[in-house]
């Protein structure tokens, strides 16, 4: 249960005069509930969750898990998610900022959740200092950047094994090394990480240098 949350609550009056509304996706039934109970004894109205009239609360923030980002369900809506990601799950983490997340809170410490949630709404990304390192550019091997290039290319892992004369089990075994670098979990995502206009890791990750 959450410990008594009047002096966060008291900070958050302080630091914003209308907190934001959120809306909570989180499948995991314990998980949810304990998010809820730290965001509503901090005063952040929670806004029931509802099949339609989603658009009337469009200014919310979504608090959620990384695969509701992950799998699409935030199209267009991730800069004010918050994901909830478990302290050991570096790499959910990294996909759910890769998928557009504002910010993350471990679900170790959702006592920094309230805060999260008003300095999204102010338009901040916000990370546990231990992830400081994931908003930064992964760095590849020079292997592992050639492997990349061809796959946004589209190359199968069979047509990369011969244009690079290696087996295809060594390209399997750098694609597994640069997805979880990426934080990606497969081709088509790691693809659209590096092409992505806007917010992606552009063409750039890719070039090989001496």
């Amino acid at each position: 249960m959450p410990r008594d949350t009047g002096g966060v609550r008291r900070a958050l009056n302080e630091f914003s005069e209308t907190l934001p509304e959120v809306r909570v996706r989180i499948k995991n039934p314990r998980l949810r509930v304990t998010v809820e109970q730290w965001l509503t004894r901090a005063g952040v109205p929670v806004v029931a969750p509802a099949t339609r009239g989603e658009g009337r609360h469009a200014g919310a923030v979504v608090v959620c898990e990384a695969s509701y980002l992950t799998r699409g369900a935030a199209r267009g809506r991730s800069g004010s998610c918050v994901a909830v990601v478990p302290e050991a799950e570096s790499d959910e983490a990294r996909r759910a900022l890769a998928a557009g997340a504002a910010a993350i809170v471990f679900a170790e410490n959702l006592a920094a959740l309230p805060a999260t949630v008003v300095a999204v709404a102010g338009g901040q990304l916000v990370i546990p200092s231990a992830l400081r390192t994931a908003i930064t550019k992964p760095v590849l091997t020079t292997r592992e950047k050639q492997i990349l290039a061809l796959v946004v290319m589209g190359f199968s892992n069979r047509e990369i094994a011969d244009q690079l004369f290696i087996a295809e089990s060594t390209v399997k075994s750098h694609l597994f090394s640069a997805f979880r670098r990426l934080g990606v979990r497969s081709r088509k995502e790691a693809t659209a990480l590096i092409l992505d206009s806007e917010d992606g890791l552009g063409r750039g990750i890719l070039a090989i240098t001496q």
